[in-house]
């Protein structure tokens, strides 16, 4: 994870907008730790997004998860609905066959809906990746989703399906509530479709900034 934080601290140099939150599960003999951040800010024409995840549980004294990922997009809008983009992306899992993966891609994205009480964009994505078993190519499709439910609730939804020799599909929902302007509490579930991992469901507070 020291990998994570390094790479996370040099991509945010200049955070303009975005969220912090922090969360866990409590159980008998078992405990989780979750933390995630998204940030979001201008340059000239460009947007750049940066999102980092860390997942952590043990039971009975053992560690059971111990994961987490790092990722950088830098948007350019060529149409009020269209836009293309490069990214780099790294995570991490101690329990996975493949203990790491490193990409970089280019792609295409679509805003799907944009309005005040709904969001919604698509994108595609080529790359390259290299983990600790070999080098291969990869092609990605990711939908994101938000939602305001009322003036302080709402519920977003990413979801991300990658095509290689060893095939990945994620989806992150959460429903938060706006306690302030700057203060949040919420539910978040991710699903990993992998042996080696499972749902996550937590309960966070977070910070808007």
């Amino acid at each position: 994870m020291k990998k994570l934080l390094l790479l996370l601290l040099l991509l945010t140099p200049c955070v303009y907008a975005g969220s912090f939150d922090i969360g866990g599960k409590a159980e008998a003999k078992a405990n989780q730790l979750t933390a995630s951040l998204d940030n979001s800010w201008e340059v000239g024409k460009f947007e750049r997004d940066v999102e980092f995840n860390y997942r952590y549980k043990d039971a009975n004294d053992i560690r059971t998860k111990n994961s987490g990922l790092v990722a950088f997009k830098q948007r350019l809008t060529f149409q009020p609905k269209h836009y293309v983009f490069g990214l780099t992306r790294y995570d991490y899992n101690e329990f996975r066959d493949i203990k790491y993966r490193a990409q970089v891609g280019l792609g295409y994205g679509y805003k799907i809906l944009r309005t005040e009480r709904i969001k919604m964009s698509n994108e595609f994505s080529i790359g390259f990746m290299n983990n600790n078993v070999g080098n291969e190519a990869y092609a990605r499709n990711s939908v994101w989703f938000f939602y305001k439910v009322a003036d302080k609730v709402n519920f977003t939804n990413k979801f991300l399906y990658e095509a290689s020799d060893v095939p990945l599909l994620r989806n992150e929902t959460a429903i938060n509530f706006m306690l302030t302007d700057k203060l949040k509490m919420g539910i978040s579930n991710i699903y990993t479709e992998d042996p080696h991992d499972d749902n996550v469901l937590s309960f966070n507070i977070g910070i808007l900034f």
